[in-house]
């Protein structure tokens, strides 16, 4: 069974409008894209990992090998 986000919104809607006795539906706006579509744009995000990647430090020497052990 296939849902869509806008399915599983409505249920959630009408289930907590039930519970709360209010209408919730009518503040929610189903057709507006999710707020985690925005967070970044794929230049920020390439950005971001530029950032990333330089503030991280190698440590000197030889750590140990433990993903084998945590692995096996």
């Amino acid at each position: 069974m296939k849902l869509s986000n806008k399915t599983i919104l409505k249920t959630l809607a009408n289930v907590l409008t039930r519970i709360q006795g209010k209408n919730l539906e009518a503040t929610c706006n189903l057709d507006e894209p999710p707020l985690r579509s925005e967070l970044f744009s794929s230049d920020q995000m390439e950005q971001h990992g530029k950032t990333l990647a330089g503030l991280h430090r190698l440590s000197p020497g030889h750590a140990p090998d433990r993903l084998l052990a945590r692995l096996a």
